[in-house]
């Protein structure tokens, strides 16, 4: 007497439900891919560099070394590199500063002076950059274009503890700004591979449900 097979345990069902994912997952990764290109996310990465005293414990202890800038006496000195870097598809423009807006960073300590701020890759404008009017700790960014790969390198002198940099203030319009200390972002490429590699499974056992039914 033949027993009829229950309706989970057929093989043409499971080839039906894992073609109808394979797909499916196509489908959405079509269409995901085709959003990014036509609407493609600006972000912008910010990255402490340096974050280092000038003194060591014995000079601090003795007072052996002294530090001044501009006639300014610095009693903690520290030295800031903040980097900056679009590492969106499109440029960032100074008109996505909202009315003009500065981009702000807390450096934690008083910032005595800029010593510095450059740009890469050659050409690029380098934005200009300014102690904040109201906090001795923060820094301005003024609204400026910055081109899609552009770089751009801040140093300063600041007086005081080692204190995470952060950004307190991110103006931009559709900008994603992020700190990029200890981030791994996934790329757009790894993330497609993961995808694949979900379609090659599902592609390998369809294939093996075909050769085992019978």
């Amino acid at each position: 007497m033949l027993i009829a097979k229950a309706w989970y345990e057929s093989g043409s069902f499971w080839q039906f439900i894992i073609t109808t994912l394979v797909a499916v997952a196509v489908g959405a990764l079509a269409s995901y891919a085709t959003m990014r290109a036509a609407h493609p996310k600006r972000r912008l990465g910010y990255l402490t560099l340096t974050n280092a005293p000038l003194f060591i414990a014995s000079h601090d202890q003795t007072g052996s070394l002294q530090v001044t800038h501009n006639g300014t006496s610095v009693s903690r000195p520290r030295v800031i590199e903040l980097e900056l870097y679009n590492s969106g598809r499109r440029d960032i423009t100074a008109a996505q500063f909202h009315n003009g807006a500065p981009l702000k960073f807390d450096l934690g300590a008083d910032v005595v002076g800029v010593l510095g701020v450059t740009s890469s890759p050659a050409g690029g404008v380098a934005p200009a950059v300014a102690v904040d009017s109201v906090s001795p700790k923060v820094i301005a960014i003024s609204p400026s274009l910055l081109s899609r790969r552009q770089a751009v390198r801040a140093t300063f002198l600041v007086d005081g503890p080692g204190e995470d940099v952060s950004c307190v203030q991110q103006p931009l319009i559709d900008v994603d700004v992020r700190s990029q200390a200890g981030a791994e972002t996934p790329t757009l490429a790894s993330q497609i591979a993961g995808v694949l590699v979900v379609l090659a499974f599902f592609g390998g056992l369809l294939g093996l449900l075909k050769i085992v039914e019978p």
